[in-house]
């Protein structure tokens, strides 16, 4: 279970996590497209060091020292993007919880993270922000008076802030609702994107909605835009679920119990057919038919029996064997 994901969080029936991304640039470096000299690259990162490490709950990992399967689990772990698990000069600083982190030389030369369990953006703005603090009390960052903090890509200048929500939406998924879920949000600034980010399928109708807009715009703003559209969405997911369990009655709740029994009896799973299964068991918690179980339990499950993570764990193993190995994690989670 990942550390920073806690029992009874704020609206879990609906919500996984609450995210918030700054990206930030030095004044005096060029940005990681255009760095050529490694004493400037070597600049980025001690930057870093000096101001973060100070704290002795941080960490810090050169990615070049990394291996695929370390590189693969962190992604799926939501802690890097496949972006820097790609680049050599790549770098990562984190917290022992991994609730809190910063990305070094990806597309700016930081993206710093706060990762919290629930509905919680003002939770994960004031961690991120605290670590923002740390860093800008060593460094200069590239600001402009009119512009905010200059970013690679002209999307993310401003307040170079990304809020994101991770939701369970299967209601809105089975209704063929998330397209109109997603003309209604872009209309404010806000866009879907599945659950790695943006270029991401969505995967057992779980969605990430964030902000698209960062220049000017405030902070606070971009949380409260953040704040009311995911619980219009949260809203009409809940309203949906009910609707859904009202007209097809038993029927769902039949889907519902064979997906715990596949859970409870399969010897061999691979990732998608377990995480739908969960996701079907975790609309059925939501709505009071599932006892003994909660929403937390099986995000954390879904979250721990991913390929990269059970490798990491388990050391290296073909799929076939993987896929036994997560049959038996989830069977004593349904069967305890």
């Amino acid at each position: 279970m990942p550390k920073w994901l806690t029992k009874d969080a704020p609206e879990n029936d609906v919500i996984v996590s609450s995210r918030m991304r700054l990206a930030r640039n030095l004044s005096d470096v060029p940005f990681p497209t255009k760095i050529k000299k490694p004493e400037d690259i070597e600049k980025v990162h001690d930057c870093a060091k000096q101001s973060i490490l100070k704290s002795p709950e941080f960490t810090y990992s050169r990615l070049s020292d990394m291996d695929a399967l370390g590189k693969r689990a962190l992604i799926e772990r939501h802690i890097i993007s496949s972006e820097l698990s790609r680049k050599q000069d790549s770098g990562l600083i984190k917290s022992s919880d991994e609730s809190i982190s910063v990305m070094i030389m990806e597309e700016d030369h930081y993206r710093l993270q706060s990762l919290v369990a629930g509905f919680s953006p003002n939770k994960a703005y004031s961690d991120v922000d605290l670590l923002d603090k740390m860093l800008s009390d060593g460094v200069s960052y590239a600001y402009d008076e009119r512009l905010g903090f200059l970013t690679s890509c002209p999307t993310n200048a401003g307040t170079g802030l990304r809020a994101s929500v991770m939701m369970h939406l299967p209601a809105l998924t089975a209704s063929r609702g998330i397209e109109r879920i997603s003309s209604m949000i872009s209309k404010v600034g806000m866009t879907v994107r599945g659950a790695y980010g943006e270029g991401s399928a969505a995967s057992g109708s779980f969605y990430q909605i964030s902000n698209q807009v960062t220049l000017g715009v405030t902070e606070q703003e971009i949380i409260k835009r953040l704040t009311t559209t995911v619980k219009t969405v949260m809203d009409y997911e809940r309203n949906t679920r009910k609707q859904m369990h009202k007209n097809l009655g038993i029927v769902l709740e039949d889907k519902i119990w064979r997906a715990i029994g596949v859970l409870k009896n399969a010897r061999r799973m691979g990732y998608n057919e377990a995480q739908k299964l969960i996701s079907d068991v975790a609309l059925g918690v939501a709505l009071g038919i599932v006892p003994k179980i909660t929403s937390s339990e099986l995000y954390s499950v879904m979250m721990d029996s991913r390929p990269a993570i059970i490798a990491e764990q388990k050391g290296k193993m073909t799929p076939q064997q993987r896929d036994i190995i997560r049959a038996n994690m989830i069977r004593k989670v349904f069967n305890n």
